[in-house]
Order: C-alpha cells, then sequence, then structure tokens
C-alpha cells in the first residue's frame, strides 16, 4: 500500500537585531531620560524596571514610538505575543513610518497564527523601506505561511540580494535554508539546517525541515532522532508528528505512527496527509473502521486524491 509524499511546512521569522534604535528624531527632555533608563534595565535583564520605565517615558510622551517598540519585545521575547502586539501597533501609529515596528508587528501576527495579517503589515513595512532585509525576509515567511509560495520565493530572493543571508543566528540559517532548497540546492540546505540547529539546539522548525529532507534521502534513523526532539520542543506543529508518523510508518512502527498521526490532525484538522497516513497505521493493526473514518475525512478535504480513493476501494 503506497504511503502519500510528504509536504513541507515552515515556519520561521526573525527578531531585527537593531531593536533599540532612538528612532528617527530625539524626544528629548524627561521622556528621554526615562526612556534611556528603561533601556539600561532591559540590557541588564532587567525586564520588570524596564517596562516600568518605557511607560513612564510614553506617559511623559505618548508619542515616544521606540519606547512602545521596546515594550512590545520584551513581552515577545517572553511569550505573551497577544501583548506584543498592541504595543506595536502603538509604536507604528505613533510613527507611521517606523519600518521597525511594523515588521516586529509582523513577526508578532506570525507568531500568533495570523499569517494574512502578517502580510499586510510587513507590505507596509518593505514600501516604506524596500532595503530592509529584515522586513524582506519576514514578508517572505508570512507569503509562505499563508500559501503563496511563488511570492515567497521571490521575496526570499529579494532578502538574499538585500544581505538575509548575513543575518546572524539560526532564523537567518532556516531562511537560508529553506532558499537553498528551493533552488534545489539540497546539500546547501541540509547544510544551513544543521548549522542552524548547532546555533539553537531548540530550534524545533528547524529539525523539522532537515527531517522531511533526511526522509527524502532515506536517512531515517536521523530524522527520527530530529523529529522526536521536535515534537519534543514544540507539541503544537502538527507537521512535525505528520512527518514522525511517516517515519515510524516506514519502520512498521504502527502504534507509534498512529499516535504521531492523531496528534497531527488534532492541531490540525485539515491535514489531509495526517488522516491519510493515520488510515495506513489503522490498516495495518487491522483496525478497517478507524481507517475507513480517517480515508473519509481525507477524501472530504481532498476528493482528488487518487491513493485516498483507490485505500476506501479496498475497504469495500
Amino acid at each position: 500500500m503506497k504511503i502519500l509524499s510528504l509536504g513541507l511546512l515552515i515556519t520561521f521569522f526573525s527578531w531585527p537585531a537593531n531593536l533599540y534604535a532612538q528612532g528617527l528624531f530625539d524626544f528629548g527632555g524627561e521622556a528621554l531620560t526615562q526612556y534611556n533608563r528603561g533601556k539600561a534595565e532591559q540590557d541588564a535583564g532587567n525586564l520588570k524596571e524596564a517596562v516600568r520605565w518605557y511607560k513612564k517615558a510614553i506617559a511623559s510622551d505618548d508619542k515616544y514610538f521606540t519606547a512602545y517598540n521596546n515594550l512590545g519585545f520584551i513581552y515577545g521575547s517572553k511569550g505573551y505575543h497577544a501583548q506584543a502586539i498592541e504595543w506595536f501597533k502603538k509604536a507604528v501609529k505613533a510613527n507611521p513610518k517606523f519600518v521597525e515596528g511594523y515588521s516586529n508587528l509582523g513577526a508578532s501576527y506570525l507568531e500568533t497564527g495570523k499569517p494574512e495579517m502578517a502580510v499586510r503589515v510587513l507590505e507596509q513595512a518593505v514600501k516604506l523601506n524596500p532595503k530592509s532585509a529584515i522586513a524582506v525576509t519576514n514578508l517572505a515567511s508570512a507569503l509562505q505561511e499563508s500559501g503563496d509560495n511563488v511570492r515567497a520565493l521571490e521575496m526570499m530572493q529579494k532578502a538574499r540580494k538585500l544581505g538575509a543571508t548575513a543575518i546572524k543566528g539560526d532564523a537567518g540559517d532556516v531562511n537560508r535554508g529553506w532558499l537553498l532548497e528551493k533552488q534545489g540546492d539540497i546539500e546547501g540546505a541540509i547544510s544551513a539546517y544543521r548549522s542552524a540547529i548547532s546555533a539553537n539546539a531548540s530550534n524545533s522548525k528547524a529539525r523539522i525541515n532537515l527531517g522531511l529532507l533526511l526522509i527524502k534521502q532515506g536517512q531515517l534513523n536521523e530524522a527520527q532522532a530530529l523529529l522526536e526532539k521536535a515534537v519534543e520542543l514544540d507539541d503544537t506543529n502538527a507537521m512535525g508528528h505528520v512527518n514522525l508518523g511517516y517515519v515510524y510508518l516506514q519502520k512498521e512502527r504502527w502504534v507509534d505512527a498512529e499516535s504521531a498521526c492523531r496528534k497531527a490532525v488534532q492541531i490540525n484538522p485539515k491535514s489531509v496527509l495526517g488522516w491519510s497516513n493515520l488510515g495506513l497505521a489503522c490498516i495495518n493493526q487491522g483496525k478497517r473502521g478507524a481507517a475507513r473514518a480517517a480515508w473519509e475525512k481525507a477524501a472530504a478535504l481532498n476528493p482528488a486524491d487518487e491513493t485516498v480513493r483507490r485505500n476506501l476501494e479496498r475497504l469495500r
């Protein structure tokens, strides 16, 4: 029985490196003093104090857009992305030409699973500064996440020309790996993803992307190790579970495959691959009813899928 090939879902974004720039003009006076105190506290890692002083700066001058921006960054870095979004909104409202604010707002929308909203604000960032490698890279991420792979690849190629490959850290390596993969340089992509993992062992996206490439090369043992760690680090990534389920299917570990695929469709009920592979895991355990139910779900989501249709016909 044929197992469907696996798709690829990449989610990546980069926080701008220069988050503490003074902005477009000097506010001066008390607000500047309070802002500088907040920045000093933030640089020292005293985030609660930084928040307090940034809010004081805003109270002194409600147009202090860099204070809003840094508050957004602090909340986002702690995982409070909804709050970060509100602060970044205030930053760009206070200064509608603040490219960094739009880029950060777009990145936060990506983190909260709103790629279409991310595209809109990141297009504004790129319109304001077409040479911003960070804004262009984040726009590519949002486009890819929203399903517009053609424009996403175009933006990544543009980002590369602007120097996005020089972005330090694992996020830049993931972006580079994705671009190389799309250009057909699989070995280069593998090297980039390995570099991302080396820079940040907790980068689950790099592990998932590398795991998929290794699956395609038949290196199932390493792929399994990468994917098991990836879902341990991020249990909410459906494609990580789908890909891990595929490895288990290849190794005839039917129970583990069923568990991984059920987790995948729990996270993303619209995953055709998840339902299809769940059917395979079930049928190989003699669970005909469960297999039929899974394949019917897959067929409803994608009626044109010939493999799923044939599998259902065999059960009649």
